[in-house]
């Protein structure tokens, strides 16, 4: 034997290992920043003076007076009786240890700052496991930028897949340490336990199920994605009730019920013209030691949440509503699914949210009173999707800077047919202009973009009427296709990828690639149930590959999760995937395929041939 194979094949893989942070360097030099609100970095820092030093030492973006510690702006913040401040760990080789609140401190090695509400909260993200995804988007912005990394070369068939009876897999799949959790609820004509809601936790390295929890039944579709809060598991539910789960063990320490009071006539009919979804709660997110979600009658409500998971009205933002059935001039609308947006605006943390009555809302979060309000699209009698609806302001983000807000707008529909992407002064709710002195729009079919420095990236495709056209960054005019597009902040297209049949959830960016999901099913391919990655360099396809299995309705709009070099998706089929440079056993039929494709150069036919041969000389040696 070659005794330098070995030695040849781990260099090799210390070659393709990407260096992550290691428990096992208690003197490291590393630093990780939660901002506290799913947002946070890893950093080399020199830790041999005070955790300031460090902290400037390896960060712009840092000052402090001897008594207030700001990092990009985000410091001390209260929301009625929460007071989020920075508060520094140090890593035991086993978990977080809060050490101070005190920057001059000696520093003592691999050490986190958090911008948290108290000092038992601790970072999700460890030296063990650096890469969490805690949040749809990632974050409460909303950015869809993971700070991690996917697989460069994925292998089929997947590592593994989790299939349910409990309903479709709709919601964003969130993950910290080696726990991954979603929800599943909602198979057409489902029947008894299988109809109703469920919340999944697997361990995210083997797809096995550690904890469930089986939910009342509510609209019969649960579409919003859970959040992760330390040790909690914070969850919203059709049917109103808002759990929060131990995220270990699944136990719950606290549920509420979020009430469905919308304005009505005094025959009971709702006045409001757009549309209504009796859903309970948005996607929630967690901002500023608080969590924040819409409601289906239209209240906007902020809630506090102790370690102990014990759950705390802040305040409640209640829209005017006025008017009648057809004669309705209020702004208070249906908030449906889409989670609210929160970042920093001009040295303020302000939650942005759209409803179906066409209007976006601006709030001050520590008050919940609104900033601004802004109606963003009224198609009334001209909604053919949806007939004498105003539409819906949907998906939106924010641009790193806080300069500008982004909001997709569209009829409403499940299979939309106009839309539009407007770009707001989040300080006003002033419409933005361009360079050109051109009002900021671009008519077309908007998945929520994914908001980086440079610009950001989006799935577009042409509405069914209007304009049609975009402008490039060399000024030339562009005709809209079904692809992936990356624009720069005056709306100017940068590059534009192959073209995709059909793409409905949010896009998701790690490492220099975009991750999406195809909305069509598997039986479409090759138009339907692919991953693709692509380089948000200029747009060329990496890879794409079929999830299988799958079914002729495996229908997706979940946002792909990459983190540690995998791929989590879910679909309709009830699947959820773990896809990575690892092979997983597949299904039968992949086993048979494969056999098929490779034929005689198979292991498996060494193996029948070894034993056919051994069989042989059994047959010789004894008749």
């Amino acid at each position: 034997m070659n005794k330098a194979l070995p030695l040849i094949a781990i260099a090799l893989v210390a070659l393709t290992v990407v260096p992550i942070p290691s428990a096992d360097a208690a003197q490291d030099g590393r630093i990780l920043i939660d901002y506290g609100n799913g947002c946070y970095e890893w950093l080399s820092a020199d830790v041999s003076g005070t955790y300031i030093d460090a902290l400037k030492g390896c960060k712009e973006g840092v000052s402090y007076d001897g008594s207030s510690l700001r990092i990009d702006g985000m410091g001390r913040t209260s929301i009625s009786s929460v007071t989020v401040d920075w508060r520094i760990y140090t890593w035991d080789g086993g978990g977080w240890r809060y050490s101070t609140s005190d920057p001059n401190s000696k520093c003592a090695g691999t050490s986190a700052f958090g911008l948290f509400p108290n000092e038992s909260m601790t970072p999700s993200a460890t030296p063990d496991d650096p890469a969490v995804w805690t949040q749809l988007g990632g974050s409460s912005g909303s950015y869809s930028v993971s700070p991690s990394y996917g697989p460069s070369g994925p292998a089929l068939p997947v590592e593994w897949y989790n299939t349910y009876t409990t309903g479709y897999v709709d919601s964003g799949l969130v993950a910290a340490g080696d726990l991954l959790y979603h929800t599943t609820g909602g198979t057409f004509g489902g029947r008894g336990d299988d109809a109703d809601p469920w919340i999944y936790c697997l361990d995210r390295n083997t797809g096995s199920v550690v904890w469930k929890y089986h939910g009342a039944y509510g609209s019969g579709y649960e579409v919003t994605t859970p959040i992760i809060v330390d040790g909690l598991l914070i969850v919203t539910t059709t049917n109103g009730d808002l759990y929060v789960f131990d995220r270990y063990s699944g136990g719950v320490l606290d549920k509420i019920n979020i009430p469905f009071e919308p304005p009505a006539d005094s025959g009971g009919d709702i006045i409001w013209d757009g549309r209504v979804f009796v859903t309970g709660g948005t996607t929630p997110v967690y901002d500023s030691g608080c969590i924040f979600f819409g409601s289906a009658d239209g209240k906007v409500y902020c809630y506090s949440v102790s370690n102990s998971g014990k759950l705390s009205q802040a305040w409640c933002y209640d829209p005017p509503a006025a008017g009648s059935k057809g004669s309705y001039t209020g702004t208070k609308g249906c908030f449906y699914y889409h989670a609210p947006v929160i970042a920093g605006v001009d040295g303020k943390r302000m939650l942005f949210i759209g409803n179906y009555e066409g209007y976006v809302h601006a709030l001050d979060i520590t008050t919940g009173k609104a900033v601004w309000v802004k109606r963003v699209i009224d198609l009334g009698e001209d909604n053919r999707c949806v007939p004498d609806t105003p539409g819906s302001a949907a998906g939106m983000c924010i641009s790193p800077d806080g300069s500008m807000l982004l909001v997709s707008c569209t009829d409403g529909g499940l299979f939309t047919l106009y839309g539009y992407l407007l770009a707001l002064d989040p300080k006003t709710g002033n419409t933005m202009t361009r360079t050109d002195g051109a009002e900021w729009k671009l008519e077309g079919l908007f998945t929520s973009p994914v908001s980086t420095e440079g610009g950001f990236y989006t799935y577009a495709t042409p509405v069914s009427s209007g304009k049609n056209t975009l402008t490039a960054s060399d000024g030339s005019v562009i005709e809209i296709s079904d692809a992936v597009y990356k624009f720069d902040w005056n709306g100017d297209v940068e590059w534009v990828s192959s073209s995709y049949q059909l793409i409905k959830a949010p896009l998701t960016l790690a490492g220099g690639v975009l991750y999406a999901m195809d909305y069509s099913a598997g039986s479409f391919w090759p138009t339907g149930g692919g991953l693709t990655a692509i380089s948000a360099d200029d747009g060329s396809e990496l890879w794409r590959v079929l999830l299988s299995p799958y079914t002729a309705d495996s229908y997706s709009m979940v946002q792909p999760t990459v983190i540690d070099g995998k791929v989590y998706a879910g679909n309709d089929f009830g699947a959820v995937y773990c896809l990575s440079a690892t092979a997983g056993a597949g299904t039968e039929e992949e086993r048979v395929e494969a056999l098929h494709t490779q034929g005689f150069r198979h292991w498996s036919w060494a193996v029948v041939a070894a034993g056919a041969f051994l069989c042989i000389l059994f047959l010789i040696r004894f008749y």
